[in-house]
Formats: C-alpha cells, structure tokens, sequence
C-alpha cells in the first residue's frame, strides 16, 4: 500500500490541524522581516488544510504533493486553489512564487543526499528572485528519543497500530501502519542534522535568514527535535 492511500481517507481530521499553527510562523516571519508577500507553493501539501488557512489570508496559493490520494483529497476541499500531483524532488510549475512552504516532517520523506539536493534546486528555481523557503525538519534527536515502540490507535472506528523503528546508523525512521487483514503502510523518512540541512541549503544557493525551535520563531537549542528554517533566495 502506499503512504497515505489510506491514511489520507482521516489524516486531515486527526493529524492535519496541526498544519494550521504554520500560520503562525509565516505571519511572524513576514511581519518581522517586513515582507510583501503574494504568491505561496506549499510543498508536500497533503489534504490541503494549510493552503486552505493561506487562501483566507488572500494570497495567492498553489498546492503540491506527491501523493495522489491527499491531491484527491485537498481538491474536494476548494475550487480556489490549484492543486496538483508532483515530486519536490524534480518540478516545474511554469511560474514561480513570492514564498514556499513545505509543512510538518515533508521534508524528511526525502532520504538521499541526491534526491535533497534535487529537491532543494526545484523549490530554489520555482521561487522569485529574493524568494522566501520556510520548513521543518526533524533531527536525530527526535527519533533517538521518541521514535521507537507500538503506539495502539482508534479513529473513525478503525483500529490500526503504528509500528516505530529507527536506525542511527543510516538515520531512517520507519513506521508501519497496521491496518489488519493484511492491510499495511510504511513510511520512510531521514532525520538531517542542523548542520547537514545547512550543507544543502547553502549548495543551492539559499541564505539562511533563521533556525527556530517552533512558531514564536525562539532559537534552536543544543537537542532541539524539530527545527524551523527561514531561507532565502539569493
């Protein structure tokens, strides 16, 4: 099965709320750097719950992923937003955009040094000139810590386990939805160091503006679990 070809069916009920409090960091960063934003791609836009909030806001907002089943998903939700299926590792959206957004671990479904350097190169060229990139990105620290175990869940009635493993060796973390009747769903994503994560910004031509420790935009800590990245376009 494929990631969320099931879990897109309850994942905006249950996870997808969480997008919202993006809101926050967005309006902290283009109030506090004074930005004149238009035009938002958000990446890895799942059910489309953050481009939804965005398009109250009045910007213009375009929405990816590369899951066909959230893509499905987010369309039922607005006729205002184009949304479409596509890889951030490889993508061209025949124009480009004032500030992308890719929200809550997307990043990390990324899980080689090539495919994140493709990846940083599309968003880097979708953007304007003196464009904005804001993301996480969780760390091994995350994962050290508390990606490990069987976590028992119910929503809508189903029953399902998420089955958590992680590797410090390669640094990927594995989670396995267990639906039953043979019924699984395995998500793969790499943890990046501070220092890794810069590594490839700066490749692709990014500065990097901030590294916060949540949506106060607070700095980062010595074992901060998720960190918030502000680049921008040079």
């Amino acid at each position: 099965m494929k990631a969320y070809e099931k879990l897109s069916k309850f994942y905006k009920k249950d996870w997808g709320n969480d997008s919202i409090r993006y809101i926050d960091l967005i309006t902290n960063v283009i109030n506090t750097l004074d930005l004149k934003i238009t035009s938002i791609l958000d990446v890895g836009c799942g059910t489309g719950i953050l481009a939804n909030e965005l398009k109250k806001m009045n910007f213009e907002v375009s929405g990816m992923d590369i899951s066909e089943d959230m893509i499905n998903v987010a369309k039922e939700t607005t006729t205002e937003i184009e949304f479409i299926v596509a890889d951030m590792r490889n993508f061209d959206m025949k124009k480009k955009f004032d500030m992308i957004t890719c929200a809550f671990d997307a990043i990390n479904y990324i899980t080689t040094d090539e495919d994140m350097e493709n990846a940083m190169s599309s968003i880097y060229n979708n953007l304007n000139e003196n464009g904005f990139f804001i993301f996480d990105v969780n760390t091994p620290y995350l994962y050290e810590d508390k990606h490990f175990g069987v976590i028992n869940r119910v929503f809508d009635n189903i029953h399902f386990k998420q089955i958590l493993e992680y590797d410090k060796t390669t640094q990927i973390a594995t989670t396995l939805f267990d639906f039953g009747n043979n019924e699984l769903e395995n998500h793969i994503l790499r943890a990046y160091s501070v220092e890794k994560m810069d590594e490839y910004l700066l490749k692709s031509g990014f500065e990097i503006v901030g590294r916060y420790k949540n949506f106060r935009m607070f700095p980062i800590e010595d074992r901060t679990y998720k960190v918030f990245y502000v680049a921008k376009k040079r």
